[in-house]
């Protein structure tokens, strides 16, 4: 095995490369073969590898959003079975991802929405109660 803790320009390309096709630092440093706290060495000592390092994750990012996009407004396709065979295609979307989407690009309009209000002595001791209500069948408590 090579050394792990010397750094070349070729291991420094194939970490970042590695780190921007999968967003995971330690198969970067398996691709590139440098040890996990090399890497981490070099990012606390190198600012301009560590903006490049951030970019990289940045770069994921990007992709991943990209997918959730395409998964959210152009859906999956999958296939339909009928005893054992294929008899047709169906598009399925992804609400979820769309609202993680929809909630990440305009919070305001649609974070969740939580209102809380403190009244008296702020340097008084908060006191909470919670009520558990059973509601047995047939809707009486």
């Amino acid at each position: 095995m090579a050394n792990r803790t010397k750094w070349t320009a070729k291991k420094e390309g194939q970490f970042l490369e590695q780190l921007a096709a999968t967003g995971n630092v330690t198969r970067a440093c398996r691709a590139s073969d440098v040890s996990r706290t090399s890497a981490y060495d070099r990012r606390d000592e190198l600012p301009a590898f560590a903006a490049a390092w951030d970019d990289a994750v940045l770069q994921y990012a990007e992709r991943l959003e990209d997918e959730a996009d395409r998964r959210a407004v152009e859906g999956t396709v999958k296939t339909i079975y009928y005893q054992g065979l294929p008899v047709g295609e169906e598009t399925q979307y992804s609400d979820t991802l769309l609202m993680f989407r929809l909630k990440a690009l305009k919070p305001d309009a649609y974070r969740e929405r939580v209102q809380q209000q403190v009244v008296g002595d702020p340097n008084a001791p908060v006191q909470v109660q919670i009520t558990r209500t059973v509601v047995r069948e047939g809707g009486t408590e």
